[in-house]
């Protein structure tokens, strides 16, 4: 495929709940010669299984929110922590070291990057 066949490619990622029931976004807009690998990543997530087989959020829990946009096609999906592994793990990194590398923030603490990390 041509890198311009390759759809506008938007995620953003926000983290609820935990112990204080802190709120964080992350977002990435990847440029297009990075877009076929971040096409992969998404299609890759199980989007289509229903939110109902995952067991509800756990207390002191967190619940990841994934929005997914390819050109017109957009996805999202609600992940109890229980269930963020495998694709939806890989996806949610990817998203938050993208906006580390962006910003230059730690994706985690929200503040800027430590040299001794």
């Amino acid at each position: 495929m041509e890198p311009t066949d390759q759809p506008a490619v938007s995620v953003t990622v926000v983290r609820t709940g935990g112990f204080a029931g802190l709120r964080r976004e992350w977002n990435a807009q990847p440029p297009e010669p990075q877009r076929e690998r971040w096409v992969m990543l998404i299609r890759q997530c199980p989007w289509d299984e229903p939110d109902a087989a995952a067991p509800a959020p756990a207390p002191d829990r967190f619940t990841w929110h994934i929005q997914a946009q390819l050109g017109a096609d957009d996805r999202s999906a609600d992940v109890p922590e229980t269930q963020l592994h495998g694709p939806w793990r890989d996806l949610v990194a990817e998203v938050q070291s993208f906006e580390q590398e962006r910003t230059g923030h730690d994706p985690e603490s929200g503040t800027g990057s430590h040299p001794d990390r």
